[in-house]
């Protein structure tokens, strides 16, 4: 068999590599590096306050949430087809972080789960779910961590080691649209030559090879020089059918090159089915953000071994033209190839 790995992956490693110079120790850091951007809790002047409370022992539990309907509209050449739904995107959720000084040390929990609107990414031309009804799949984050000055444990349903790593944007317009579409209209049709809707879906063939929240064991170093290594093992334990295993590690960093700030990553996973093959991905992704003007590039490329490869650009611009908050603008180029044949 021939084993590759795509030439659009490597300028992701010499990019996620040039910067990183050696550091005498662990940095002080504002970016959570364990959380998707798309995963972290709203923080905008123009949402409302957070729930705060604070424990006799220094506790700190904070309740968050979000809603975020969306009008859907497809038309697939023949027809249109429109909703109200949730934004898969970005969408609706309810939960709660946990914070408990040990010493040096800090204790993390956090719950979270979707609520049981109607999401986007199910809804078809033949398909549209009804309201209310809540499933296992919607429950995202259920995991405790401990932080000390040797890395981060973390334990239960939560983000893998490379989850996130194809998706970094500061654009800002993910919740229109991600890096792939999946979420937003993945499940409508493509129809064929005489106009009939064909078995293959939209999100068949569109992908970024991102690894998806596990329950999972994860470990993640202290930050040295803006730099942070990851790696997890884990199980899908929310689909009773999925019996792989999956093993996640990343490289991310995260820093200034003048007035440039700048995010990279780059993850390798390994899907291991244990009645069947052994699946390999390599994908990352850079994000720069020009922060006088606001203008702001995305880049991300993936690789399949002996599979489907892709990549993807995004140029955007953030203005602050508006006392209700900023403006946020892009445009995106997406291809793949060898999805489905």
């Amino acid at each position: 068999m021939n084993r590759r790995l795509s030439a659009r992956c490597l300028p992701l490693l010499l990019a996620c590599w040039a910067p990183t110079a050696p550091a005498q120790g662990p940095e002080k850091t504002d970016f959570d590096y364990d959380v998707p951007v798309a995963d972290a809790p709203i923080e905008s002047k123009v949402f409302g306050p957070r729930l705060t409370f604070i424990g006799p022992s220094g506790a700190v539990t904070i309740f968050y949430g979000q809603f975020n309907l969306a009008y859907q509209s497809f038309n697939d050449g023949q027809q249109t087809t429109s909703n109200l739904v949730d934004n898969g995107n970005w969408n609706a959720r309810l939960g709660f972080t946990m914070t408990q000084p040990l010493g040096e040390n800090t204790l993390r929990a956090r719950f979270e789960s979707g609520l049981t609107l109607r999401n986007s990414s199910p809804v078809s031309q033949t398909e549209t779910p009804d309201w209310g009804e809540w499933r296992r799949t919607l429950l995202r984050w259920f995991e405790v961590a401990l932080d000390s000055k040797y890395g981060t444990v973390s334990l239960g349903q939560g983000a893998t080691a490379a989850n996130g790593t194809t998706g970094l944007d500061d654009s800002f317009t993910f919740i229109a649209g991600a890096t792939d579409s999946t979420d937003g209209f993945g499940s409508f049709r493509f129809r064929n030559n005489a106009g009939e809707l064909t078995t293959v879906a939209i999100g068949q063939v569109n992908s970024a090879l991102d690894a998806l929240r596990r329950f999972r064991a994860r470990y993640d170093t202290p930050v040295f020089g803006g730099v942070m290594l990851s790696a997890s093992y884990g199980k899908n334990v929310l689909v009773p059918a999925d019996n792989n295993d999956y093993y996640d590690a990343a490289l991310r960093w995260t820093g200034d090159l003048g007035e440039i700030a700048m995010r990279s990553a780059i993850g390798y996973q390994w899907i291991d089915n244990p009645d069947g093959n052994l699946t390999e991905r390599l994908a990352g992704s850079v994000s720069l953000l020009h922060k006088p003007t606001g203008l702001n590039l995305a880049l991300s490329a993936g690789d399949e071994i002996d599979g489907p490869n892709y990549y993807w650009a995004r140029a955007g611009w953030r203005i602050d033209g508006l006392a209700a908050g900023t403006t946020s603008l892009s445009i995106d180029y997406y291809n793949g190839s060898d999805f489905l044949s």
